[in-house]
């Protein structure tokens, strides 16, 4: 049986990125976070943190770990299910 998925994981997560660039009112969970600079190279350490401490899971920061955080969508099936 599959795990549930964790909304309210993926919730906070866009929430912390909300509220570090408060110009955006909405985050679609399709947008590319990195090309539309909503993570850039001073938060993703950041936000790479906020995502293990809220999934529980360790981000291995390999050659891949840009595809796998590049969307909420992303973040939601590789460490939030």
């Amino acid at each position: 049986m599959k795990p549930a998925i964790s909304l309210e994981g993926i919730a906070e997560v866009k929430n912390w990125l909300l509220s570090k660039k408060k110009y955006l009112s909405d985050i679609p969970f399709d947008l590319d976070l990195i090309d539309n600079n909503v993570v850039d190279s001073l938060s993703f350490v950041e936000y790479v943190l906020l995502i293990e401490e809220v999934s529980g899971r360790e981000v291995v920061v390999d050659e891949t770990v840009l595809d796998k955080v590049r969307t909420l969508a992303c973040v939601q099936r590789n460490y939030m299910e």
